[in-house]
């Protein structure tokens, strides 16, 4: 008869390589004879974890901290959850109580992460390299897992710190992760690609990133990709299809980034993910053209500007989703306040891609500014609309999300309201990926939405 322990073993490694069911299910076995089992329920709650099942995960977690509050696994597997949902204080909180009970190299790396995901740079770089220090030579699987997450932290903050050549090399670690894709791609003659790293001769296929946003940042390489290779085929959301094949005249257009099979004219020789083109094209600071690269409809600017026929102000108040700090974005139609009554002279249009009906009437009932709002525009999938109406306003303010990255691409004066816990992409000074009219306005620590908009 197999002892729990064993099964527990079992497991883990199962979901270390990718089968959670199965993991699950000798989870649930064990379970079902020992409920109170901590090791299997610490697995079956990183099952949950890695599922983004993110409240059955804390719940899970919070099980193991109740059953043993003297083993710092349940608070670190916490900290990783609420990490997840960019709630940074509990987040940092749960880590730091794990790092009190053992200091080890997976304490060490997950407060580091914790620290990454909140933007506190100083912090994470000093406890990641702790960990690593700790980590080296460790080949047990909680050496190896620490030293991983140490080195993703690490990747993270030197792309922060704009140290790009170390950043990017870094951040390949990240690929095959949760969100982020690599393909590979096998040939008729069993030829498998490889991973491009600066050959001329290659017919490239680069694979598009987990958000619009960071797939149209990321896009302001694609010229420079065209240039350096033979054959350049993007594999990109579906969405930003048509504006990409404007945009893109050299490349080949692949909208296949959602689906399981990619349907392309030619057979690549080499693959990469679009960010990390980035460990080739962007070395140093110099290495950014800051050009606007997204190319409009102009019979779409037209219409815009005949239906808008004033000055106008673009404006987006939320954006993102749960795991991408949703709830950090949700700044509300009131924060603009200041904004829209400094600028009486300007019309102001909603960029929200939720229904925000309720919410701009109560606005214009309350303080009597009426917003325009296009929600055949911002609510659909048609990228290009959204783009004509964003290159027909003067300027566009906002909290990120994919309709600025769009309007900074298309070279529309462009203003990110950026919260902590951004990431690194808004690190910097400034964002280099996009013309110098697009700048970055932080929001302080203990400031309000409207305090930050006041300022601005």
């Amino acid at each position: 008869m197999t002892d729990s322990k064993s099964l527990v073993k079992q497991a883990g490694e199962l979901a270390d390589n990718g089968q959670p069911d199965a993991a699950m299910e000798i989870c649930n076995r064990v379970l079902l004879d020992e409920p109170d089992n901590v090791s299997a329920i610490y697995v079956a709650a990183c099952v949950m974890l890695d599922a983004a099942r993110h409240t059955q995960a804390i719940q899970m977690a919070k099980r193991c901290a109740e059953l043993k509050p003297r083993d710092p696994r349940g608070w670190g597997l916490l900290s990783l959850c609420y990490g997840e949902l960019s709630r940074y204080d509990e987040s940092i909180q749960y880590a730091e109580k794990a790092l009190a009970l053992r200091r080890d190299c997976k304490t060490l790396a997950d407060i580091a992460y914790a620290h990454t995901n909140a933007g506190n740079w100083e912090q994470a770089d000093r406890l990641s390299l702790d960990a690593i220090k700790l980590a080296t030579g460790d080949e047990s699987a909680l050496g190896k897992d620490a030293m991983r997450q140490a080195l993703v932290s690490q990747a993270y903050i030197r792309l922060a710190y704009k140290d790009w050549q170390a950043g990017f090399e870094g951040f390949r670690r990240t690929m095959r992760t949760k969100w982020r894709k690599e393909r590979e791609y096998t040939g008729p003659d069993g030829q498998v690609t490889k991973e491009w790293t600066g050959e001329a001769d290659a017919t490239l296929i680069v694979t598009g990133e987990q958000g619009l946003g960071d797939e149209i940042m990321a896009a302001s390489m694609v010229p420079d990709a065209c240039d350096a290779v033979k054959t350049f085929v993007l594999d990109c959301d579906a969405r930003l299809a048509p504006l990409f094949k404007r945009s893109f005249p050299k490349a080949i257009i692949a909208p296949n980034r959602r689906d399981d099979a990619v349907r392309i004219p030619v057979m690549p020789t080499h693959h990469k993910t679009l960010f990390g083109l980035g460990e080739v094209l962007r070395k140093a600071d110099w290495d950014f053209p800051r050009e606007a690269y997204l190319k409009p409809r102009e019979d779409y600017i037209a219409m815009f500007k005949a239906l808008l026929d004033a000055p106008t102000i673009g404006i987006a108040y939320s954006g993102g989703l749960p795991r991408t700090g949703m709830e950090q974005r949700k700044a509300g139609l009131n924060a603009m306040l200041p904004l829209i009554r400094s600028h009486p002279e300007c019309k102001f249009v909603s960029l929200e891609y939720k229904d925000d009906a309720e919410e701009v009437a109560a606005f214009h009932k309350n303080w009597g500014h009426k917003i325009l709002r296009f929600p055949w525009v911002t609510q659909s999938p048609d990228m290009d609309l959204l783009a004509g109406l964003l290159a027909a306003c003067d300027s566009v303010v906002g909290v990120h999300t994919s309709a600025l990255h769009v309007a900074a691409a298309c070279g529309v004066p462009t203003t990110f309201i950026c919260h902590r816990g951004s990431g690194w992409r808004y690190a910097p000074d400034e964002l280099l990926w996009y013309p110098p009219s697009t700048k970055l306005h932080r929001k302080r620590p203990g400031e309000s939405w409207r305090e930050a908009v006041g300022r601005l």
